[in-house]
């Protein structure tokens, strides 16, 4: 199943070069760590790898599900992903 996207959502995966399958798949692993937005209270924020191995920050609304950006995860949430994954 294809995840919904917001047109800014869409437009960012296409630039960074993420499909909707891999973002899917992502959001659908079971390694996925999903965590409250700091900067938006209707939105969540899913970490997950793609098959080649790239940490992908999905953020997402709580109200819709669809897809509002996605972007390489950055050093600290590379770390707040490991630490998730540790508990």
């Amino acid at each position: 199943m294809s995840p919904k996207f917001t047109k800014h959502g869409e437009q960012r995966a296409y630039e960074r070069g993420i499909t909707p399958q891999e973002i899917d798949d992502i959001l659908c692993n079971p390694d996925v760590v999903a965590l409250p937005s700091k900067s938006d209270s209707e939105a969540s924020v899913a970490y997950g790898n793609d098959t080649r191995g790239r940490l992908w920050a999905i953020v997402f609304s709580l109200e819709t599900g669809a897809v509002i950006t996605v972007r390489m995860a950055d050093k600290k949430e590379r770390r707040l992903y490991e630490q998730q994954k540790k508990n």
